[in-house]
This record gives C-alpha cells, sequence and structure tokens, in this order.
C-alpha cells in the first residue's frame, strides 16, 4: 500500500487492440512520458412521469472515458504512432480508424524504477481511438508531443467484465518483459529535443514565416512552432448494443500549424476586398531526433497577429496561422504495429 502516487512509481504502456501478449510487437512501454490522466464520464438521463414528483427512471448512458498523455520528443517511439500504429506515417484515413489499448502501471511509493517490481495496480483503457495530436516545438524548455484517446471501455486489476479474453494485469505483463526498460538506466534514443535540435534548414517552412529574417546570415526569428490535430469523433449507435459500435473521425480533418516569429520587417501582408490574398504553402516539420511532421501542399495562411513592441520594452511578434485539411503524416521513432 502506497501514501501516494508520482512519476517514478507509474509506467504506461501502448498496445494494438486485442494484442495478447507483451512479448508482441504490437505492444511498447512509452519512454520520456511527462504526464499522464485518465477522465471517466458517465453521463444519466432522467425520467419523470406524471402523478409523482419523485424521479421515475434514471438511466445510465454509456461512459466515455478519456486518456491524455504528453512526452518530450526524444527519438523513442511517439505516441501518436503507437497508437495508430504503421498507418499515421503514411494514410490519416487508415490511421483514424486504428485502435489501442492504453496500460497504466501503478508501483508502491517506494521504488526508485519500476522494473523487477510488483505492481499495486493496473488500468487498461481498452478500444480506444486517437481525438487529437499535437506537437509543440519552442526556444523555451523541451519539444513535446500530446495525445488524446477517447474511448468506452476501463478496467482496473483482473476485471474482465466478460469482455476481455485476458485481464489488463496479465496483458501488462511482469516485471520481467516490457517493464524491464525501466530499470533505473533508461535515456533518450537521440537527446531530448530542444530549440538548437529543430532542423530549420531540413524543415519546409511557408515564406511568410521566413520573411522575418533578421541581419545574422541564415537566421529566421521564429519562436516557436505548434501543430495540432482534431479528428472529432462521433459515436455511432445500433439497436440491441448498449455501447457505439464505431467512433468515426469527422471529415474533414482540419490541421492547423502556427509559427510566432520575432517581427523585424512587419508582417507584410496584403490583403484587398478586390481579390485572394494567399496561396497555398507546403509545410514539413523536422527535427534532429528523425522526427517529420507533414502537414502536406494545401495550408493556406487563415490569420496573421502582429503584436507587442510596447512600453514595457518587449519585442514585436508576429504569429502566423495556416490551415490544411485531411494531409497529416508522422515519421520518427522507429518501427510500429501494422
Amino acid at each position: 500500500m502506497s501514501n501516494r502516487i508520482f512519476y517514478a512509481c507509474q509506467a504506461v504502456g501502448i498496445a494494438k487492440t486485442g494484442h495478447n501478449s507483451t512479448q508482441n510487437p504490437e505492444f511498447a512501454m512509452m519512454r520520456g512520458v511527462q504526464s499522464v490522466g485518465i477522465s471517466t464520464n458517465i453521463t444519466l438521463e432522467q425520467i419523470f412521469g406524471l402523478g409523482q414528483l419523485e424521479i421515475y427512471a434514471n438511466e445510465e448512458n454509456v461512459a466515455e472515458v478519456e486518456v491524455t498523455l504528453e512526452k518530450v520528443i526524444d527519438g523513442e517511439k511517439l505516441l501518436y504512432l503507437q497508437s495508430v500504429g504503421e498507418a499515421g506515417k503514411t494514410n490519416i484515413v487508415d490511421a483514424s480508424n486504428k485502435q489501442c489499448d492504453v496500460y497504466l502501471g501503478i508501483f508502491p511509493d517506494s521504488v526508485r524504477f519500476v522494473a523487477g517490481q510488483t505492481r499495486d495496480h493496473v488500468v487498461m483503457c481498452s478500444g480506444m481511438f486517437i481525438s487529437s495530436v499535437s506537437y509543440n516545438y519552442s526556444v523555451d524548455g523541451n519539444a513535446t508531443e500530446s495525445v488524446s484517446l477517447v474511448g468506452n471501455n476501463k478496467f482496473w486489476d483482473n476485471t474482465t467484465a466478460g469482455i476481455l479474453s485476458a485481464t489488463p494485469t496479465s496483458l501488462f505483463g511482469t516485471p520481467a518483459t516490457g517493464v524491464n526498460s525501466l530499470d533505473g538506466t533508461d535515456v533518450p534514443a537521440s537527446s531530448v529535443v530542444r530549440r538548437h535540435r529543430f532542423d530549420l534548414y531540413g524543415s519546409t517552412l511557408p515564406a511568410e514565416v521566413l520573411s522575418q529574417a533578421n541581419n545574422v546570415p541564415g537566421s529566421s526569428g521564429i519562436q516557436s512552432v505548434s501543430v495540432s490535430v482534431d479528428f472529432g469523433r462521433e459515436d455511432q449507435f445500433e439497436l440491441g448494443r448498449f455501447g457505439p459500435y464505431n467512433k468515426t473521425a469527422t471529415y474533414p480533418i482540419e490541421v492547423t500549424t502556427e509559427f510566432e516569429v520575432i517581427a523585424t520587417n512587419g508582417d507584410l501582408i496584403n490583403v484587398s476586398g478586390v481579390g485572394p490574398a494567399t496561396t497555398t504553402r507546403a509545410i514539413t516539420l523536422k527535427d534532429t531526433a528523425g522526427t517529420v511532421i507533414d502537414c502536406g501542399t494545401r495550408n493556406r495562411l487563415t490569420s496573421v497577429n502582429y503584436s507587442g513592441g510596447d512600453t514595457g520594452g518587449g519585442n514585436a511578434t508576429i504569429t502566423f496561422s495556416y490551415s490544411g485539411y485531411n494531409a497529416f503524416t508522422v515519421n520518427g521513432g522507429g518501427a510500429y504495429w501494422t
């Protein structure tokens, strides 16, 4: 029995839904994870009837489970790709249909690492769909990846509820298998990505973003880059079944990319009621850990915001926001399940 739960006594694993062993390459322990959150919302529908003030029935609807994860980008397996498999490298439609199981192992608060330790509890969120994913690079701090997954199944320890063919405890594995690498000697496959490990010259960036080059040769003045994708899930129900038989992605899927740049020339964006002011732009982001985020070739500028440079002494900055649709692939972190 523990007195608390903190980072050293937790471990996260992600597997293809339906995997049967931690020896299977469809299962992977996630490294460099910074945070994990699991929320469960149970909705009730109240039914009242004529002739009495008291409630007639209080029916439970299907519960919604959401898992949120964030990790540093470090050359290890990426959360998004481990959630959707190899499809995430080539096909957003195929990736949106993939399901995964997310495991959180909770260990005693007396451990320095989880390898070889006996778990207190394991929770398994099964049949999860990717709901959103984002990547963030900044001049301050580490580059990060964040994902949100949604589903309707959550099982603790040895519970199967007549649904699972094996228990979460057995599927998460023994300390001798998947968790064994987290033994206190774990280090990133590459260095953790920080500002100097963003591959500025290998990336494909919009001309507007590069228009703020300063007097330092090869400089761009870029302060941050973020990419976010929301899959907008919708439940599909049918008669004879309590829960949804599918959680479909809502198309078109918008891919939003934002760049914050220190201003040197003003935003240089001309607009007029006479005709269109923008054109399509290709956007691809790379870093030295081998991550490649491809947002396609048909992104268009949706807003530009010039601010700062006031009497408080700060620099003026420009934020360029781009929008694309149905074009999003990610690579990095090695091979994944199919």
